[in-house]
């Protein structure tokens, strides 16, 4: 996945610059900056949209507040597989997780995992080391929760408007 540099809107009054081509490939993607820098309306307005519209990629998103996703995987899990508990949080991660996977062995996909301050960081990321041989997991934190390969920082410009660039370690 690439996003070209150049400026994103994402709000009415608030824009994003790309300084230079955005490429989100297998690895680990590290999202860092201050609150209200434009981390959330990146990964929701402009990669989201874009992973979603991309048919040949799997794609999963878990939003920072969690419970009206709990609430459509219980939904969905009560059709799919109705004897198949959801009871909260953990059980929605681990669900879409093994949904992934079983939808990867079935038909072998790059896959992206996108995380926006998610409490469940590390069991997403051992479970994709674990079961997968290339993913794309793009996280947004306060602070690194593990090595990255690639650190999109975020810095704002103006209150309309922050610069999004990329550090390599």
């Amino acid at each position: 996945m690439r996003l070209p540099k150049g400026d994103y809107p994402v709000w009415d009054s608030f824009a994003l610059t790309l300084s230079a081509d955005l490429a989100l490939g297998p690895g680990i993607h590290y999202l860092s900056g201050a609150n209200g820098s434009g981390k959330s309306s990146l990964l929701t307005r402009v990669l989201l949209p874009r992973l979603l519209k991309t048919p040949a990629v799997y794609s999963i998103y878990f939003e920072q507040q969690m419970h009206v996703q709990v609430t459509a995987v219980k939904a969905y899990a009560s059709v799919i597989k109705p004897h198949r508990r959801i009871c909260g949080e953990a059980d929605t991660v681990d669900f879409l997780l093994e949904d992934l996977l079983r939808a990867w062995k079935n038909e072998p996909r790059p896959c992206y995992v996108v995380m926006d301050e998610s409490l469940y960081a590390e069991r997403v990321l051992d479970f994709l080391q674990a079961h997968l041989p290339a993913f794309s997991l793009i996280y947004s934190a306060h602070t690194a929760l593990f090595s990255a390969d690639q650190t999109i920082l975020f810095q704002p410009l103006s209150p309309t408007r922050s610069e999004v660039y990329v550090h390599h370690p």
